[in-house]
């Protein structure tokens, strides 16, 4: 807890930025009782997805891909932790979970940087050991309903974020090839 003195009066406030990592810890142990990981509990970091988001603080647990034969209760998760230090995990079919914290697409710029964020937390792996996003190679078009955003691997893989014309996430489609 931290004190903040406003006008006389001490409020106590939640201090997730330290207490960030047990929140999640024991959220996860809550929600997801002996889930396996390969890597984490851990903070999320990445200068693509901290430029995006802000003052933001994600965490993970990330189970590497294995092809045929996942393990037991693998878990793959990203989540940041609210104000209120309330876990909010990020679910890649509602684009939603990722709005909180993340920049308003204002230029072409903002939508390349929060793209490639989007797409970095989507995938789990702030370290981006499979595949990586980068800002400059998504494409980014303005249209009347906002902007569409494509990183391409190749001529099957496209992936697709979008944002509508007040700079809010409204779609994210990753699109990778398997693993071998």
């Amino acid at each position: 807890m931290r004190t903040l003195l406003v006008g006389g009066c001490a409020l106590q406030l939640l201090a997730p930025q330290g207490g960030g990592l047990q929140i999640f810890k024991a959220w996860l142990e809550r929600e997801h009782p002996g889930y396996g990981s390969d890597e984490g509990p851990a903070r999320f970091r990445n200068a693509i997805v901290e430029a995006a988001y802000p003052g933001r603080r994600f965490y993970y647990v990330l189970t590497y891909p294995r092809g045929i034969g996942i393990a037991r209760n693998a878990l793959t998760l990203v989540a940041q932790i609210s104000d209120r230090g309330t876990v909010l995990p990020l679910v890649l079919t509602s684009p939603a979970t990722y709005r909180p914290g993340l920049k308003r697409v204002v230029t072409e710029r903002d939508a390349r940087r929060a793209a490639a964020a989007v797409l970095i937390l989507a995938l789990g792996d702030p370290l981006q050991r499979r595949w990586r996003f980068e800002e400059n190679r998504v494409t980014v078009e303005r249209n009347k309903n906002g902007w569409v955003c494509t990183y391409s691997y190749g001529v099957n893989y496209v992936s697709r974020v979008t944002f509508d014309n007040h700079g809010t996430l409204t779609e994210i489609d990753p699109r990778l090839p398997a693993v071998a």
